[in-house]
């Protein structure tokens, strides 16, 4: 819709059928007019007094006031506009684009492209990044020290208050497969998209949450395998493919689920034992079940192998293995969720508690962002061999419940996702 113009000319037009003036400036008027369209004088009539008649004006007896904005950015809705004036204010110069240090010689500047002292290009800014949704979420992806490029990919959301409502998803690229750096961002997003939706509470109750959570975790993971197959175009040789950790968070209670090799740990402040919350599926665990001590077998030639994966090329069986951690027992720590590339140099999970708490003294605050930090700096010191995620969750008020996603999936069948 086009809006009228707006009067451009103090003189009184004429108006058809008009049958009055308005008392302020005398410009004609039809008689049902509320307000003079010259003046903006008021012609409304006034509530009745007793024994008044009913058709008396009390008009605003002087004119309107002008409402302009300053010289330049006046506009056709304030009154008494006669046209756009031209501004006095100087124009502001286009600046020139900030030059980016070379951080491989520290001596040239980027352009177009590349250094203009030792010709190389600017670092890629999915080598190191961080995500600090909330003051109590928070993680580090890097590249490490050995590898080309990083395949690893998180996605963390959180809401302000602690405890209340986060999502944290770690993915790891399989090396030897085309484009996992791809796949595994594309994987991370898809499973947080998931696990960001509300969930339904059923009875109310934890235990009704945390079997909505599980089924949500279950649905991510086939999404994420979705979205890992659409990565790329086409079929190649060797498709890409990953791992996955998750965990979700609500009101203090925790699931998580991992398929692959990412791990998900909950290290508590107490005396209650640190633990890996679900399993490995790899080469390494299954040893480890027939009884090969847990540093031989995470050291061996086929230590990262892995017998299930996200991809075109993935088993069929893609249930994760689920962890419940109730709030009902009071208990602060830390939620975990990382990469090998962290886990590679301490694997047990009370070698990863002390490393935490550590860590945790030396930034001298329960920050997870600046600890998370502290932990990838401790694997690059260690030789950064392969890309390193961590990302962590600083909670209170966890108990633990297990289960498997076959065992979800069963009790819940037939009861969708809402939302």
């Amino acid at each position: 819709m086009t809006d009228a113009p707006l009067p451009t000319s103090p003189a009184h037009p004429t108006v058809a059928g008009a049958t009055a003036t308005c008392p302020a400036c005398g410009t004609p008027h039809a008689a049902d007019a509320s307000f003079c369209e010259a003046c903006g004088a008021d012609l409304a009539p006034r509530s009745a007094a007793a024994g008044a008649s009913s058709a008396a004006y009390d008009p605003v007896m002087s004119p309107a006031t002008p409402q302009t904005a300053p010289p330049g950015e006046e506009s056709p809705l304030d009154v008494g506009w006669t046209g756009p004036v031209a501004s006095a204010a100087t124009p502001t110069e286009p600046t020139e684009p900030t030059e980016q240090l070379c951080q491989v010689c520290g001596q040239g500047r980027i352009v177009d492209g590349y250094c203009d002292h030792c010709g190389s290009p600017p670092p890629d800014p999915r080598n190191h990044y961080v995500e600090a949704p909330a003051a109590w979420v928070g993680g580090v992806c890097d590249i490490g020290k050995r590898h080309a490029r990083n395949e690893d990919a998180m996605a963390l959301s959180a809401t302000e208050a602690a405890g209340s409502r986060a999502v944290l998803v770690v993915c790891d690229g399989v090396s030897m497969a085309t484009d996992s750096h791809i796949a595994s961002l594309a994987a991370a997003r898809a499973a947080r998209a998931v696990l960001d939706q509300p969930l339904p509470r059923g009875a109310g109750t934890p235990d009704a949450w945390a079997a909505a959570a599980a089924r949500a975790l279950t649905t991510a993971v086939a999404t994420a395998n979705d979205a890992v197959r659409d990565a790329i175009d086409g079929e190649v040789e060797n498709p890409p493919s990953c791992t996955i950790a998750a965990a979700v968070i609500e009101d203090g209670v925790v699931v998580t689920g991992n398929v692959g090799d990412s791990r998900v740990y909950w290290l508590p402040d107490g005396t209650e034992p640190p633990r890996q919350l679900g399993q490995d599926d790899s080469y390494a665990h299954e040893q480890i079940r027939a009884g090969v001590p847990r540093e031989a077998a995470e050291n061996g030639p086929q230590a990262h192998s892995i017998t299930r994966w996200l991809g075109t090329d993935a088993p069929d069986d893609l249930a994760p293995h689920l962890t419940t951690l109730s709030a009902d027992e009071a208990a602060a720590g830390w939620l975990v969720v990382c990469s090998d590339g962290l886990w590679n140099y301490c694997s047990a999970a009370e070698d990863m508690h002390v490393l935490v708490h550590n860590m945790v003294e030396q930034v001298g605050a329960a920050d997870p962002t600046a600890v998370a930090q502290a932990l990838v700096d401790f694997a690059n010191e260690q030789g950064g061999r392969d890309n390193i995620t961590v990302a962590l969750a600083r909670l209170a008020g966890q108990g633990s419940q297990e289960t498997t996603g076959a065992v979800v999936a069963a009790s819940e069948e037939g009861d969708p996702i809402d939302g």
